[in-house]
């Protein structure tokens, strides 16, 4: 009996909301615009994907476009293309190329999100602002869950930029670096399912 009430209450701790307490701020704090995550450069990343027990492993290239668009290009060590992706600022995308294995709707949606979260696109549009005990949350509302980043207390800088549904966190991004338009690494972690993305900057020339 006293370990089907533990049972039942780790149950109802897991199932806790993650966004209770969660209010909306009614203004817009004058300092997000000012900690917006900063659009990223044309940077090479060495790359490593773990997937339910799936690795991949190869280069990245973000690459900033003239028109503003984005391509990323996931590649192994020998060149061979895993995707290439392109990425417009008003929210459209476009799958240029995919390996079979990849081409699978679920897993293009899941590394859109993944990746228009990291190159911050969502946060083009207006934003609302919450408020959670200390933290300070900015970021817009879509399809049901909600798109933000944290404002550090600085009111300067910000933390990790997060999906979340009404009472999840599902995945969450963090750049570490002393430039953010070209941050040294970048860790995308879900929550919902064993997956984490990790990225580490090397020099090459972006002319190439």
């Amino acid at each position: 009996m006293k370990y089907f009430l533990f049972s039942v209450l780790c149950f109802l701790a897991g199932c806790a909301s993650y966004y209770k307490g969660l209010t909306k701020n009614e203004v817009l704090n004058p300092c997000v615009e000012d900690t917006k995550p900063a659009k990223l450069n044309t940077t090479w990343y060495t790359a490593s994907i773990d997937v339910i027990g799936k690795h991949l492993s190869g280069l990245l290239v973000v690459k900033k476009m003239p028109d503003a668009s984005y391509r990323l290009v996931f590649t192994n060590e020998a060149g061979a293309t895993f995707f290439d992706f392109k990425f417009q600022p008003d929210g459209s995308f476009q799958v240029v190329s995919v390996i079979t294995q990849l081409d699978k709707k679920p897993v293009i949606e899941t590394l859109r999100k993944d990746f228009e979260l990291m190159l911050g696109l969502p946060f083009n549009q207006p934003l609302r602002s919450w408020q959670h005990n200390s933290l300070k949350y900015a970021g817009v509302e879509r399809d049901g869950e909600k798109i933000y980043f944290i404002v550090n207390s600085d009111c300067a800088s910000h933390g990790n930029l997060e999906i979340g549904s009404k009472r999840k966190r599902k995945v969450s991004v963090s750049l570490a670096g002393k430039e953010p338009a070209q941050p040294d690494s970048i860790l995308i972690t879900h929550y919902t399912f064993n997956m984490t993305i990790r990225l580490t900057k090397f020099d090459k020339d972006v002319d190439e």
